[in-house]
């Protein structure tokens, strides 16, 4: 570090620092100043940009049960650490506060740095030059702290309580990287989603139930991101042994600290300051790695090729990599017939290629442009199965746990050792013989691929069901159609100058004649298309998407929102953003997602209101919207005006709504039934497995 004296930094906090501390949007916070007098007051700053001392803010979000306690102390403790940042380099403070965990983890992590006795500078000095005497690992960086910044110590220790261990202490660390201003750490950082991805493809795990220590490599380490999520995956009982390259000296001793606090042991260690691994030793177990960025318009496709197979050729059979790398090479369109197309399928017709899956963006967090792939490789020359490879397409799925696991499961239960490939049901992927994908050359993704002479035949049978089945619905709906139609009753007369009753919904609310209740805030990763209850948001309520696409588990619902309730039958569910809108619910233990609100009615008021009456009268004169270029809607939800009408007519109105609603639903149906005739038709012809019958065949077959 460059400063000699590095005293405890006095930070404050700004409303966007609070924001990022509690897990929120920025907005969050001026809601909460604005909302709850009990805010902390700034203790800086100015009216446009008030400061906060990060202490009571931690107080008051662990009060008000935003946050948990060990969020506070793990927050708190970061930002104190992100706040040297601000005024030093970042990768030096990244330096010693990597150094100071590996040192009291190497040192026994039991007991603290810092016991409060003589100088804390002093005597991690003295501890660095007895436990790293070559200054292999972090002798260098602890020296580099300057005498003054003993505090420095001691919030390292508290970081390593509030985490439980200096592992999470150091990975908590390394996942607040961005914060630090450390660019050449940032810059080739993978989301955790896709380190955990590549770590369960890597095959670590079966090699590891065998009972021998799995020996794993990176040939392009830099940080060692997906190292620690192999290492993180075999846990702490089955370390494995790490062979890695890197050409950043700094990052080179960064691996090493991160690598030991994993309990990774130095005999077990090592690492190669360059760009190749070490000539031993020459078949790993296991290979994971990163094909290094580059911008599109300098990418060095052969290069990135001989990566993949400098890979490939260090597995023996049984042992297995996976590559990361940018998709515009490993999956993308290559002009035909180059030098680098032929590369390509040189590698797939080499049977080195288990697996290819085309990921979504995003997941290098630097890059969220950059679009990336996964090769998974291993040695199949020997194989029954040579000559495939499954292709895999999650480029328009969000990577969340599901979609993970499911992948997985897709890839390892194919054709590794233990598995009869045709007996799990593949939810992501396609097995595909590579002679189709290379012979024409083509992109290597699944869409309009041709599958397997049995798939096909599963495939097409199933459409001729479906076909055949919709037929049937269409002609008993046409039977029955005027029967099914029945009289919506559209006598009505000119009332005389009649003005009903009107009230605003808040009074009707505040008078318990109505009840209002708020949605709840159901994180993505919990979504998906498959669980008990359904999903009601903004798209539902606005008809821009049809209810029960998006569910979640009863489960998973429980234990993240313990205190949340359901819908019930017969519950409006409303939203005032983008535009007003409601729907009613009338199934019932459906999730309300907030902003939705739910509008209920009491049993006491069942003369004054109907569900269809109340949910037809709400927005149908136009008001509650926003105008162009406004900020806000000219009205709230509570300003709403509800208009009284007398019980008779409520009941007359109720009838008219429940003819219209049964004519909604059959002419609904129709069109359900036409969609998935033209879906299933359409699709045949997409892959391959269906054909019509001409009116000659169709005659003769009558």
């Amino acid at each position: 570090m460059t400063a000699s004296v590095l005293t405890t930094p006095a930070l404050l906090m700004t409303m966007t620092d609070i924001a990022e501390f509690a897990g929120v949007q920025r907005p969050v916070v001026t809601n909460w100043r604005r909302r709850h007098g009990d805010f902390p007051q700034p203790a800086g700053g100015d009216e446009s940009q008030p400061l906060f001392e990060p202490r009571e803010v931690a107080a008051w979000l662990l009060t008000t049960g935003r946050i948990t306690s060990e969020q506070a102390e793990q927050e708190l403790f970061l930002f104190m650490l992100r706040g040297l940042a601000t005024r030093y380099h970042g990768p030096d403070v990244m330096a010693a506060v990597t150094a100071l965990l590996c040192l009291r983890f190497l040192a026994g992590e039991s007991n603290p740095l810092c016991d409060g006795a003589g100088d804390p500078v002093a005597a991690a000095r003295s501890l660095a030059r007895s436990i790293d005497p070559s200054d292999g690992v972090l002798r260098a960086e602890i020296h580099e702290i300057p005498p003054g910044a003993g505090w420095l110590v001691s919030l390292v220790d508290d970081l390593v309580e509030a985490s439980w261990n200096c592992r999470e202490a150091f990975e908590r660390v390394m996942a607040a990287r961005h914060r630090f201003g450390a660019g050449a750490l940032t810059a080739v950082a993978v989301t955790p989603a896709l380190a955990r991805l590549t770590a369960e493809l890597s095959g670590a795990a079966e090699r590891a139930r065998r009972g021998r220590q799995v020996l794993v490599a990176d040939p392009a380490a830099g940080p060692g991101d997906l190292l620690a999520a192999v290492a993180r995956m075999l846990g702490p009982d089955s370390p494995p042994g790490v062979a890695a390259a890197e050409a950043n000296p700094a990052l080179v001793r960064l691996l090493r600290r991160r690598m030991l606090v994993h309990g990774i042991d130095q005999r077990d260690l090592t690492v190669h300051a360059g760009s190749e691994l070490p000539d031993e030793p020459a078949s790993p177990d296991v290979v994971v790695t990163q094909v290094p960025y580059q911008p599109g318009e300098a990418r060095d496709i052969a290069a990135a090729l001989d990566m993949v197979g400098d890979a490939a050729v260090r597995l023996s059979p049984g042992r297995f990599g996976v590559v990361i790398g940018p998709a515009a090479v490993l999956t993308g369109e290559l002009p035909p017939y180059s030098t680098e197309e032929r590369a390509r399928a040189k590698l797939l017709s080499g049977d080195m290629v288990e697996a290819i899956i085309n990921l979504p963006g995003g997941l290098v967090s630097f890059r969220p442009g950059y679009e990336t792939a996964i090769w998974v490789l291993t040695q199949a020359r020997d194989s029954r199965w040579r000559g495939r490879v499954l292709l895999a397409d999650v480029s328009d799925q969000k990577l969340t746990d599901r979609v993970i696991s499911d992948l997985v499961e897709d890839v390892v239960t194919w054709r590794r050792e233990g598995y009869q490939p045709g007996a799990h049901h593949r939810i992501f992927s396609q097995q595909i013989a590579v002679k189709d994908l290379i012979d024409p050359p083509r992109p290597l993704t699944i869409s309009g691929r041709p599958s397997s002479q049995r798939e096909r035949t599963e495939s097409g049978a199933r459409r001729v069901n479906v076909i055949t089945q919709c037929g049937v619905d269409l002609d008993r709906i046409g039977a029955t159609a005027t029967a099914d139609r029945m009289h919506v009753t559209s006598e009505v007369i000119a009332a005389a100058d009649y003005r009903p009753r009107t009230e605003t919904l808040g009074a009707l609310i505040r008078a318990r004649r109505l009840i209002l209740r708020q949605g709840t805030r159901i994180r993505p990763e919990h979504i998906t298309p498959s669980g008990h209850h359904v999903v009601l948001g903004t798209d539902e309520v606005l008809g821009l998407c049809r209810p029960g696409q998006r569910r979640v588990d009863r489960e998973m619902f429980t234990r993240a929102h313990p205190n949340a309730r359901l819908t019930e039958p017969g519950d409006i569910l409303l939203t005032t953003g983008p535009r007003p809108g409601a729907i009613v619910d009338r199934r019932g233990y459906a999730i309300a997602e907030f902003p939705v609100r739910i509008l209920r009615i009491p049993a006491s008021e069942s003369e004054q209101f109907t569900y269809r009456v109340l949910a037809a009268l709400l927005f149908a004169d136009g008001t509650g919207g926003r105008a162009a270029g406004a900020v806000r809607a000219g009205r709230t939800l509570e300003e709403q005006r509800v208009i009284l009408l007398p019980p008779e007519q409520v009941r007359q109105l109720d009838r008219l709504l429940t003819s219209i609603d049964a004519r909604r639903d059959l002419a609904r149906r129709e069109l359900n039934v036409l969609d998935e005739l033209q879906h299933a038709t359409v699709g045949g012809f997409i892959d391959g497995t269906l054909t019509l019958i001409s009116d000659e065949e169709h005659g003769q077959d009558q």
